[in-house]
């Protein structure tokens, strides 16, 4: 009887296993909170600052800077009733730092709220989404923006092709196309890469002070940017392990030599990678088990136990009516 009953739960389990249980764990939180650290080391980028009242532009060489990205969800962002099971918002803020003198010290500041598709993680635009127009002086100036592709994370059981990506300098979603497998502190990564060759975004006016020159007013300057954007995913759950980019951003004017205003490699910290790995290694394999071998193994099992309860059921009674008769 025990064994019958059980194998009938297995069952239960084996057929639920997808449709239910994986339906409702491969869905993103509504109330995300998280923070990444990325470093790069010989870096150079544009320092501008307050000096005594007048504007200065310090062109950094070789040295360390640090990105710091929280993430935090919104849930009363998404108003719509009808939206409120498929749709998240979160918003993202990223406080780039150089340091200077064995001090980190401030260069740039942004914010961006982004709504998404919580199994997909394709950006939905279904709830006031924005970007940062501001600077450390006025950081919460933003202005609307439109996103696509992907912006958080890839969605679930992510599949070895290529996808779309949301750059933000380009204000666009490029492809990002799937390399290879990659472990990281034992947690089974895909790895995909987006590559945007050194390219004119946008020019606009700017200090002719950027360039060196004495003299005062504005030159028009092309911003040129290119980037090599690497990330390491846990397939099962869509989740970023690790992201580095190559980056060569800059600005050119006629006339003028070529100013750097980001430029070279910048990643996760070790110890960001280890406890994204910590976090989401155990859920990804709980996760991949559910949507895989769960369903063959509970049916399998159930079906075996549940033979073995019927016949020891009507094997026992066929015993005691042998022993009756005798």
């Amino acid at each position: 009887m025990v064994a019958t009953v059980l194998g009938v739960l297995l069952l239960v389990v084996g057929i639920l296993a997808k449709p239910f249980l994986y339906d409702r764990l491969a869905t993103v939180a509504l109330d995300q909170k998280s923070t990444s650290v990325s470093e790069g080391r010989n870096m150079s980028a544009l320092y501008a600052h307050d000096d005594n009242g007048s504007a200065a532009f310090d062109k950094l060489e070789n040295v360390t800077l640090r990105s710091t990205r929280q993430v935090l969800g919104i849930p009363g962002a998404v108003k719509d009733a009808k939206k409120q099971d498929t749709d998240a918002f979160w918003q993202t803020t990223v406080r780039s730092q150089a340091d200077l003198n064995g001090k980190w010290t401030d260069l740039t500041y942004s914010d961006e709220g982004v709504s998404f598709n919580r199994k997909t993680g394709e950006s939905t635009n279904c709830c006031g989404d924005y970007k940062s127009a501001g600077d450390l002086a006025d950081p919460t100036k933003t202005v609307p923006v439109s996103h696509q592709g992907l912006f958080f994370k890839f969605p679930f059981d992510v599949q070895k092709k290529t996808y779309k990506w949301w750059d933000g300098d380009l204000s666009s979603a490029q492809d990002m196309e799937y390399l290879r497998e990659e472990t990281l502190h034992g947690v089974k990564t895909y790895v995909f890469r987006q590559t945007t060759p050194k390219t004119e975004v946008t020019s606009r006016d700017v200090p002719k002070a950027i360039f060196g020159d004495s003299a005062s007013g504005d030159v028009n300057a092309k911003v040129m940017y290119g980037n090599v954007r690497t990330l390491w995913i846990e397939p099962n759950t869509g989740v970023l392990i690790k992201g580095q980019e190559e980056l060569d951003k800059s600005l050119q004017a006629d006339g003028y030599d070529e100013v750097a205003t980001t430029k070279g490699t910048i990643g996760y910290t070790e110890a960001t990678v280890k406890e994204n790995a910590d976090k989401w290694g155990s859920k990804g394999r709980l996760l991949g088990f559910i949507n895989g071998a769960l369903t063959p193994l509970g049916i399998g099992v159930g079906i075996l136990l549940v033979a073995l309860g019927v016949f020891l059921l009507f094997g026992d009674r066929s015993a005691r009516k042998r022993a009756t008769t005798a």
